[in-house]
């Protein structure tokens, strides 16, 4: 079987569409991609194919601010050093964009950073662009990342190739996208995650492709097994010292929060390895929409000629909305006919596109992870060591005579 075989990608398609984290088995119980039943057994293969040859992720998406923190969107212009992205333990996403308007290149990278630690992170990014580090910096905080994934196997050719033949109806997500965005936005540790902190490890360290409870406690107990006695409250924390219980632990406390997935998660998030999809792109929009609805709309409109649409609505007053998506090469014009339908702004709308090569050379691990240790189980509260993330800039900062200014061919990295 192909990595891009049509019942795979029907296989994806249906896990995007179901507001839950589903096991082989249950999975089989739904799934029918040609009328026909599905064995746990054959899910369980296609998984383990989808990871082989596609770096397949699969995981349910936190809901960031019920942990603490703040899902946030960095542009970097004139990045002098490419290290100065891997300072800051709380990266989400990264990439290398070209802006239309002018050509210039600038480093895209999200992050979630702790709610009381804003003013310090903005200070960070001050502090580059005073030292040198950067010509320009943009930090847009948004509430949480909305994923509209239109279906798979409609939007990419089993020979691996993006095309698109009509509009796809994603009306599946609008009333996901409308009900989360309705609700109350606070960044602040919810009452569930302050009742069992051993959630926020359980949680990040699903992101990180480890896709069973074993892969998860062998995670955590590798960045020690001490620190990590602080996650699990009173009989919990005696279950930690005998592995058999700490398993069990894990795999109870992980089962506790799918239970109740909506509290605890957005969506699932479904993907592969777009590197190898051909003919496709990612283009990126900063717009600002009439109103709610109507970002709403431009949302979908755009989702409609896309594999794969994220929209990171603004926070507080900001009527902004940030749109990344990805795309058959072809559909570019489409979406900007989008993008300049649904903009109000006096100015313009802000729009680039990924450079691909860029993006993969630079990638570094440290360019897109969290670390959970950073969160204090006992305040219920994340560190953000201001001082000593500004004292590693000013040590790049001694040194960024060696490190020329990146040009557009030669920023790279990984989203």
């Amino acid at each position: 079987m192909r990595l891009f075989d049509p019942r795979l990608m029907k296989l994806l398609t249906f896990l995007t569409r179901r507001q839950a984290w589903l096991a082989p088995n249950e999975v089989s119980r739904d799934f029918r991609p040609d009328g026909g039943r599905i064995t746990a057994r054959t899910i369980h293969r296609w998984f383990h194919l989808l990871r082989e040859k596609g770096s397949f992720i699969y995981y349910p998406y936190p809901r960031a601010n019920v942990l603490g923190l703040q899902d946030v969107l960095v542009r970097i212009r004139g990045l002098r050093n490419p290290k100065v992205l891997g300072i800051l333990p709380f990266a989400s996403s990264f990439n290398i964009e070209v802006g239309l308007r002018d050509g210039e290149p600038f480093a895209s990278q999200g992050y979630w950073v702790p709610g009381s630690a804003m003013e310090a992170f903005k200070d960070f990014w001050r502090a580059a662009r005073d030292l040198g580090l950067a010509s320009e910096v943009e930090v847009f905080p948004s509430r949480n990342t909305h994923f509209i994934f239109s279906p798979f196997h409609r939007q990419i050719a089993e020979d691996g190739t993006a095309a698109f033949t009509e509009p796809v109806d994603n009306g599946y997500f609008e009333g996901l996208l409308r009900r989360h965005i309705k609700e109350n936005f606070e960044v602040r540790v919810s009452p569930r995650i302050a009742e069992s902190p051993l959630a926020i490890p359980l949680a990040i360290e699903h992101i990180w492709v480890h896709f069973s409870s074993q892969h998860v406690w062998r995670a955590i107990r590798s960045k020690g097994e001490e620190s990590m006695r602080q996650y699990a409250k009173g009989k919990f924390a005696r279950s930690l010292e005998r592995p058999g219980a700490a398993l069990r632990l894990v795999q109870q406390q992980w089962a506790g929060l799918l239970e109740n997935f909506d509290e605890v998660f957005l969506q699932p998030r479904v993907m592969f390895d777009w590197t190898v999809v051909r003919n496709s792109m990612w283009v990126s929009a900063v717009i600002k929409p009439a109103s709610v609805d109507k970002m709403v709309e431009a949302a979908l409109r755009a989702s409609q000629r896309s594999i794969l649409a994220q929209l990171r609505p603004g926070v507080e007053f900001d009527e902004r909305c940030h749109l990344l998506c990805w795309a058959p090469n072809d559909q570019l014009l489409p979406i900007l006919q989008v993008v300049r339908q649904y903009h109000h702004g006096r100015d313009p709308p802000f729009v680039a596109v990924q450079d691909k090569q860029a993006t993969l050379d630079l990638f570094q691990p440290s360019y897109c992870k969290l670390d959970w240790r950073l969160f204090d189980p006992n305040t219920l509260s994340w560190q953000f060591d201001e001082s000593r993330y500004i004292e590693r800039l000013k040590g790049l900062s001694v040194s960024q005579d060696e490190a020329p200014r990146l040009s557009v061919h030669q920023e790279q990295g990984r989203k």
